[in-house]
């Protein structure tokens, strides 16, 4: 099966006019979302994101999954994964390439006329349906750290193996397409250590707290659940580094998500898509292959 993946990109430069881009490939000549294969290793959203660049100019910030498409190519069966994504104002212009050698910024009726398929049809309604303007708070855990056994000092100062500090740095491109505006973490090692490298490929200092520690968890499950609640209550896309059972706990209370802590691995993490404390979707972000 091809792996493919990429967005339903869309701009509101003037209130109530919202636009779509669709892009022409001179290859099928067809008009469809952008979209591309996934590379080795590569995480879907971040081939997503990468596509929509190289095809479009148009850097975006990635906000809920639509969900994925699925249709026959040649002798092969191909899938599309797609996200909803605002083009970011300072995109780079368009110049055309070999995949793509147009692009159109329509509106929701005329997308329906250009688009070829009625797969993207069906992609375009899904995205009608969601909020377009949500927050993202991004529920990491940290990356692969030390075991306990083979540690005799002081816990929460624990740090990564290679393992975990060559995940840290494959967590840039994962995390790139929500467009992070703050960096929290708690004060263990092992998750300062995880976001450093994000911190400093985007320029955003990391907030440190022991409020989501598991020290602090063990006295008072609330007080990272009253952290999390506390940071959806501002605009913006945020990323949280913590410990594992927290983050599954503060996912059932906060996103109704029942999910075990045995099934989270080093570097997982969960996208709560919101409006404030209206939780609008939750989307799994499989760690890092390395």
């Amino acid at each position: 099966m091809i792996k493919a993946a990429g967005a339903v990109v869309w701009r509101e430069e003037t209130p109530f006019e919202l636009e779509i881009l669709l892009v022409h490939r001179p290859k099928y000549d067809d008009w469809s979302f952008p979209k591309g294969k996934i590379d080795e290793k590569e995480a879907s959203i971040a081939a997503a994101f990468r596509e929509v660049k190289e095809e479009t100019g148009v850097t975006a910030i990635f906000g809920q999954y639509l969900g994925s498409t699925s249709y026959k190519l040649e002798d092969e069966k191909k899938k599309v994964k797609y996200w909803m994504a605002q083009a970011r104002p300072t995109s780079d212009a368009f110049s055309a390439n070999e995949e793509v050698d147009k692009i159109e910024w329509v509106s929701i009726k005329e997308a329906r006329h250009f688009l070829t398929y009625d797969e993207d049809r069906d992609i375009l309604d899904e995205f009608i349906n969601r909020e377009r303007y949500s927050s993202a708070t991004i529920l990491l855990r940290h990356a692969k750290a030390l075991k306990r056994s083979d540690w005799n000092d002081y816990d929460l100062d624990r740090p990564l193996t290679n393992d975990g500090i060559e995940q840290s740095k494959r967590l840039i491109s994962q995390l790139e397409p929500f467009g992070i505006e703050g960096i929290f973490s708690s004060d263990a090692t092992r998750c300062f250590a995880t976001v450093e490298p994000t911190s400093l490929a985007f320029d955003i200092k990391v907030s440190v707290s022991p409020d989501i520690n598991e020290e602090v968890y063990e006295k008072s499950p609330k007080v990272a659940l009253e952290y999390v609640r506390h940071l959806m209550r501002y605009p913006g896309n945020h990323l949280v580094s913590s410990h594992n059972p927290i983050i599954p706990e503060i996912l059932t209370k906060i996103a109704r998500v029942e999910y075990s802590a045995e099934d989270l691995d080093p570097a997982d993490a969960w996208v709560i898509h919101h409006h404030g404390n209206k939780v609008l979707s939750v989307e799994f972000l499989r760690h890092p292959k390395i």
